[in-house]
């Protein structure tokens, strides 16, 4: 057995069925997966692209996902990549190849040091130190990237060791509790849980705040069944969207930098906030407004990193928030709260009212008219609410595509359907990709991206019919960045705006499509948008529907309300 069947037995071993990769060398490993044992290769148009694919099939699975990058120029592409599933924690496994340790030092072609470029990006980064230890290394990087909060990993094989023999004697076995995410589940102390139980008891305003660590351990029907014992109203993160179905009358909505006011505000008077799966990030508080510094915090988490890192906490759990919550429903249960009648029925009712009025302020929004006569995003977004159903799986990009979808597009059932860009511009096309492969032929998949985000990555249309997958892709065309843009029209002088470094051409991207041979079809009338994604549906192919919405619709991100936006 050489380095490179080992690689692929190894593989194998974990489940996977894929390899994603932009082909370089070596060609080895991916011949002896492929070939040998079934797991198909995954060429995207670059680095970036292929691993996008790679983090959405791992986000959506849980499993460790496997990718291959050549070494010099091609491994520098790859933290662009990495960054999105570090902050995501998304188990990717990079193998990649290294310098050749033949020549290492003697100015080989495209040759640079490659670990210290995943030092910040992955939650481990590593060289083989000699071929014979390739199993033992390889499954030390896996067990990093699926363990307690998962993240990407990097290991470099120097490219003259993949065809090196180290014998017959290794076996290509994989750990079990190590196949994928959340697999060992960490049990919360019960004074911890004791504790949070009393916490809550002397609350008059509870609200509980789901993160992705919910998702991440699986525990949104726990999240829901504590919800539904304790009726208490649940606000998520945008990263948590989908811990509660979103049609739940105990549900608000997203709240943070880019939320729903009616979320905000709920987090904002609350005397309690029961914190699960979330590191209580910028994001996620809207820089840590909301929850109002000062309110009482129960967290629960597993990385007991970020336990009190931003927030000073009454209750810190350390746990997997799937075994944590049902013993807190347990321990809820036995000490008789919430009562009957709950003791904050009047709080949660009131909540519920909020949250009514908010659906009844959308809906106007979506009436509206933009001045520049372009569509109005709202509208586009109540379309697209109205045609989403609990299996169809949503994957946005990062800006204002995580915004206007996040708050507005709602989850009708719980659980991982929706994937949104953590930050990287340009994810979510490829990504979508990723996510059919994951998900296959029973369910939709559809992609939401700007035209700024699409240029990124439009030659993967290519990717996308020649590995046949029929994932919709929704271009919300403004012809704009148009986070910039608001950025420029909100927080400067208007006098100072310069179109130079937002504006683009109006594309055709529909015409762009049909190039490519995908299907496409533009849309300048609401009327036309149901109509046009039902054909994009019934094509059976990659589609691309160019929908022109209007700049000049302010967004829900509730910086800009103080600023003269009008804030939903």
């Amino acid at each position: 057995m050489n380095v490179s069947q080992a690689i692929a037995g190894l593989v194998k071993a974990y489940g996977a069925e894929y390899a994603f990769t932009l082909t370089g060398g070596p060609q080895s490993p991916l011949m002896e997966m492929q070939l040998r044992h079934g797991i198909r290769t995954i060429l995207g148009r670059s680095e970036r692209s292929a691993f996008a694919m790679a983090d959405a099939y791992a986000r959506i699975t849980g499993k460790p996902t496997f990718g291959l990058a050549q070494y010099g120029c091609g491994t520098a592409y790859l933290p662009f990549a990495m960054i999105d599933a570090f902050w995501a924690h998304s188990p990717i496994v990079a193998i990649n190849s290294a310098p050749d340790s033949a020549t290492k030092y003697k100015y080989e072609y495209q040759e640079m040091e490659q670990a210290p470029l995943f030092q910040t990006c992955t939650k481990w980064c590593g060289e083989l130190p000699a071929p014979n230890r390739i199993l033992d290394v390889l499954r030390t990087a896996i067990r990093a990237a699926v363990e307690g909060s998962p993240g990407p990993v990097y290991l470099g094989i120097p490219m003259d060791w993949y065809d090196v023999e180290v014998g017959d004697e290794f076996e290509a076995y994989a750990d079990d509790a190590f196949t994928n995410v959340s697999a060992l589940r960490a049990a919360p102390l019960p004074t911890d849980i004791e504790r949070a139980v009393a916490a809550l008891s002397g609350a008059a305003r509870p609200v509980i705040l789901a993160g992705g660590g919910v998702l991440l351990s699986g525990a949104w029907d726990e999240l829901t069944a504590l919800a539904e014992t304790l009726q208490i109203p649940v606000v998520t993160t945008v990263s948590g969207k989908g811990s509660i179905a979103e049609t739940h009358p105990l549900a608000v909505g997203v709240a943070g930098r880019y939320s729903r006011k009616v979320a905000n505000d709920t987090l904002g008077e609350s005397d309690l906030c029961v914190v699960v799966g979330s590191r209580l990030g910028s994001m996620g508080t809207d820089t840590f407004k909301f929850p109002k510094p000062g309110t009482r915090i129960v967290h629960i988490d597993c990385d007991a990193m970020t336990l009190g890192r931003t927030y000073r906490e009454e209750v810190s759990i350390l746990a997997d928030a799937k075994v944590a919550l049902a013993a807190f429903v347990d321990a809820a249960t036995q000490a008789n709260l919430p009562g009957r009648p709950p003791r904050w029925a009047e709080w949660t009712g009131r909540v519920q009212g909020t949250v009514a009025a908010w659906r009844q302020a959308f809906k106007k929004r979506a009436m509206d008219t933009p001045a520049d006569r372009r569509l109005n995003p709202y509208a586009v977004m109540a379309e697209l609410d109205r045609r989403f159903d609990g299996d169809d799986v949503l994957v946005a990009d990062t800006g204002y595509m995580a915004a206007w979808s996040g708050t507005l597009i709602e989850q009708k059932t719980a659980g991982r359907n929706m994937l949104r860009a953590a930050g990287s511009l340009g994810w979510a096309f490829p990504a979508a990709l990723g996510a059919k492969l994951a998900v296959g032929e029973g369910r939709r998949v559809t992609c939401m991206v700007g035209d700024g985000g699409l240029g990124y990555h439009l030659a993967d249309l290519e990717t996308a019919l020649r590995l046949d997958l029929p994932v919709t892709t929704v271009v919300m065309n403004n012809a704009a960045f148009g986070f910039s843009y608001d950025v420029q029209r909100y927080l400067h002088d208007q006098s100072d705006r310069l179109p130079d470094a937002t504006d683009f051409l109006d594309l055709d991207f529909a015409a762009i499509a049909r190039a490519f041979g995908a299907f496409g079809e533009r849309v300048t009338d609401i009327a036309d948008l149901g109509p046009a994604l039902e054909r994009a549906q019934d094509a059976g192919r990659p589609a691309l529907i160019d929908v022109a919405v209007s700049k000049d619709a302010t967004p829900p991100v509730g910086r800009y309300a103080a600023a003269g936006g009008r804030e939903l």
